[in-house]
């Protein structure tokens, strides 16, 4: 499916748009040999790229479907697809060569130097993407928004189409 998360990436329109594909150009074969994880999900070689395409291309009809029922949706269609694009980043090294990186660092220092930065509402979402876990509080909402919204996606991509190609 490599034109798939080529062309999803070709569609935005945020000022990010060309340091991202500069990423994915540079990590294009590993983005494309890696699994989605060790068992759960898009457990094949290339399982990652598909997972990130789904869960993109999920976010895009659950956005639209939103924008259609309610007078307005608080999250930008491109912030949801690019935090999408990096939530899992550390398995494009973890399921090739066995590296394991600091999310945290490649979010907030490593990728801003190649002129990716993120928001705190797009950094919110980076982290609670997989849900709150641990982080849950019945008194505070932790998880915004965007995070709400990949999660969404995230989630039915790993769990309804987690064996199909």
């Amino acid at each position: 499916m490599t034109d798939s998360l080529d062309s999803i990436l070709n569609e935005l329109q945020d000022p990010r748009k060309e340091a991202i594909f500069a990423f994915h150009e540079e990590f294009r074969d590993k983005i494309y040999a890696s699994k989605g994880s060790s068992h759960n999900h898009q457990n094949w070689e290339g399982g990652y790229a598909d997972h990130i395409a789904d869960a993109c291309r999920i976010v895009t009809v659950l956005h639209l479907s939103l924008t259609g029922l309610f007078s307005e949706v608080p999250v930008s269609l491109d912030s949801a697809i690019i935090v999408l694009y990096f939530h899992d980043i550390e398995k494009i090294w973890k399921y090739t060569d066995g590296t394991f990186i600091d999310k945290v660092e490649w979010y907030e220092k490593i990728l801003p130097e190649r002129g990716i930065t993120f928001s705190s509402e797009e950094l919110n979402a980076l982290r609670y993407t997989h849900g709150e876990g641990d982080d849950y509080r019945k008194d505070a909402r932790v998880m915004n928004e965007l995070a709400a919204l990949c999660h969404a996606a995230d989630n039915l991509s790993a769990r309804m189409w987690h064996s199909k190609r």
